[in-house]
């Protein structure tokens, strides 16, 4: 699929694996999901080398995470990047920042209290955190964060593991039409719902959408049914994987 242009500076998208992705501007850069570990065959996740080169490489200002499910952070690898980079941020719901109590000086706890959304500014970066309720009943305990982040005259949403959730009316609260979003990353079963192009332009009304946490045993069929469904949709689907917006 061709890009078409935009007026804004392109930035570089790259695949870490489930919701994992490294969004690089011209000089600065944000790690969203993206250090975490094996939880289970149907999540993606980077190997070692690919950590290696978030260190060594892609070395992101700041390391956003979602919640603190296995297949989106890991305590470990993220004190390691903050240890190893003491001027990055790292951004997540209390139940992240707990975990992560040793850099107390490196990190910003985003409220779930409310959907009330928090702005924070890193350098040249803008970050917004927002309560973004979990997908499944089962999850109401877990603190779901959803990020705005300016980059490059850019605004790119990363909503991690939530759903359409009309029940409860959750894009009602948020109003993300108004944030004018650039480019939305979300999880690839938000397309299912059979009126989802609707509740995508109803809700957020992004330039561009990018379909993550697709499992790597997903039946190709599948997949190419998604694809051609959706055919100006990007699908994250191998590590490293770039798309330039």
């Amino acid at each position: 699929m061709c890009s078409l242009g935009i007026s804004q500076d392109k930035i570089t998208i790259t695949y870490i694996g489930n919701m994992g992705v490294h969004l690089a501007g011209k000089d600065i850069s944000v790690l969203i999901d993206g250090l975490h570990t094996k939880y289970g065959e149907d999540y993606l996740y980077p190997n070692a080398e690919l950590i290696k080169k978030i260190h060594t490489h892609y070395t992101p200002n700041a390391i956003l995470f979602t919640h603190h499910h296995g297949d989106h952070f890991s305590p470990v690898l993220a004190s390691n990047y903050l240890k190893s980079n003491s001027k990055a941020m790292v951004f997540g719901a209390q139940q992240i920042t707990d975990s992560l109590k040793t850099f107390k000086d490196q990190s910003f706890t985003i409220k779930t209290s409310d959907y009330i959304k928090q702005t924070i500014n890193v350098g040249a970066l803008k970050i917004t955190g927002m309560k973004v309720d979990h997908a499944g009943k089962r999850h109401r305990s877990i603190q779901n964060v959803g990020y705005i982040v300016e980059l490059d005259h850019q605004k790119i949403l990363h909503l991690g593991d939530t759903s359409w959730l009309e029940e409860i009316k959750l894009f009602n609260q948020l109003q993300l039409v108004q944030e004018r979003i650039d480019i939305a990353i979300l999880p690839y079963w938000m397309l299912l719902e059979e009126d989802a192009s609707t509740l995508l332009k109803k809700h957020i009304n992004p330039k561009y959408t990018i379909a993550t946490h697709i499992s790597p045993r997903i039946k190709e069929k599948e997949l190419s049914s998604l694809k051609e469904k959706y055919p100006n949709i990007y699908f994250l689907t191998h590590l490293e994987q770039q798309i330039h917006l």
